[in-house]
């Protein structure tokens, strides 16, 4: 007989994660609690069910920006996300396992406090990988412990994410190393999408396209890229007009990038093209020769998967990032790390595969093998199924 599994996600629902479900039906029943208009129904073998959350319930009637900056200053402050929903109680009430999304939310903090009423199993997945990064703030300290007490299996989306949860005292069998999947169907080598895109921004085949897609924040390593590209662009070797870096994401550095990218004169070699919706995010990774994120540790955060790289793999990109954070877990062999926040070991790598075509060849063929061993949809799935049976088999964790 198959278990009763709640994924419940609030506003943060998705329809990629999904699609990685899909591949655990077989063994459950599993239904996502979200709190988007519109999301409730079936989806493939999966129900979504729809409940309603603070933030919607403020949207309602005209708050929703007002509760953003509130729900901002009170991270800030406490370093504690307000997702709140409510009728939980009802919701849940006939699932053995309940899936969260990550320990600092007022929602799992929810979950926690029914578990006992509901004999339910508490799962969170866990993306932290800097350990006691939430410590030093009273509110957001308590209720991750009291959290903590009270899950049944943490997630752990790298290894890093996991030494971070061994070091915070939490047992090694409650921990599941799963990482996050891709779906190889659509995230895949696309010659037509290389010229469709190409042609639709006005590239030559003969250009060298380098694509970053992120936020525009100094974190994310732009300016660094920026500065390499300078490098690029000022070095004989090169052919300076083939050069072109394809900018995708906004941001609260936009007008910063912008007067960085003119002071140096890079118009005509650096393209801003915005927002891309994630339904179409596949067709520009296929446009680029080289993926490039130079992902900058902060005090409290470092890239704690960096999904974009995988996507950028599974498209047959090299990449070149940065030692930040969990982003050598992924990248693997499959393309070059170098210093954060060192924008002449950036030129000199990109130099390296603009200039060396085999070692460019053999990159790619590096990150589509990467991928398709150990990120797929199917991958990630057997992973999680595993854990999943396995905690059926134990008694429930944590006294509420």
């Amino acid at each position: 007989m198959k278990e009763n599994l709640a994924v419940v996600r609030g506003h943060y629902f998705s329809h990629e994660e999904l699609k990685l479900y899909e591949f655990l039906t077989d063994k459950f029943n599993v239904t996502f609690i979200s709190s988007i208009k519109g999301t409730a129904g079936t989806v493939g073998n999966i129900k979504v069910v729809e409940i309603p959350c603070l933030d919607g319930i403020l949207n309602g009637i005209g708050l929703g920006n007002l509760f953003r900056k509130v729900e901002g200053l009170v991270n800030n402050l406490i370093g504690v996300d307000l997702e709140l929903m409510f009728q939980l109680r009802k919701a849940l009430r006939d699932f053995s396992i309940v899936h969260t999304i990550d320990y600092n939310y007022v929602l799992t903090y929810q979950l926690a406090l029914l578990k006992k009423e509901l004999k339910y199993k508490l799962v969170t997945t866990h993306w932290e990988n800097i350990p006691f990064a939430r410590d030093k703030k009273l509110i957001s300290r308590k209720m991750k412990y009291f959290v903590y007490d009270n899950i049944d299996a943490f997630f752990a989306m790298s290894e890093r994410a996991k030494a971070s949860l061994l070091l915070e005292g939490v047992p090694e069998s409650r921990i599941y190393v799963t990482y996050y999947g891709v779906d190889t169907r659509r995230f895949r080598p696309d010659n037509k999408a290389y010229l469709e895109v190409r042609e639709q921004f006005r590239l030559s085949p003969d250009d060298v396209v380098l694509l970053f897609i992120g936020r525009i924040r100094s974190s994310k390593g732009i300016f660094e890229l920026i500065y390499a590209t300078k490098r690029l662009i000022d070095d004989p070797s090169i052919p300076k007009e083939h050069i072109k870096v394809i900018i995708a994401g906004r941001g609260p550095q936009e007008r910063e990038l912008d007067k960085t990218i003119r002071s140096l004169g890079l118009q005509n070699n650096v393209i801003r093209i915005g927002f891309i919706p994630h339904s179409e995010i596949h067709n520009i990774h296929n446009m680029a020769d080289i993926f490039v994120l130079p992902s900058i540790p902060r005090k409290y955060w470092q890239e704690q998967l960096g999904f974009v790289l995988l996507e950028a793999m599974a498209c047959g990109k090299p990449v070149v990032s940065t030692l930040s954070g969990s982003i050598p877990e992924i990248v693997g062999d499959a393309g070059i790390l170098v210093q954060p926040n060192d924008h002449l070991s950036l030129y000199t790598a990109l130099k390296r595969l603009i200039t060396e075509p085999n070692l460019l060849l053999y990159l790619s063929d590096a990150s589509l093998k990467e991928v398709q061993e150990k990120f797929t949809l199917s991958c990630i799935s057997n992973k999680m199924k595993a854990a999943y049976t396995e905690l059926q088999r134990k008694d429930s964790y944590g006294q509420t």
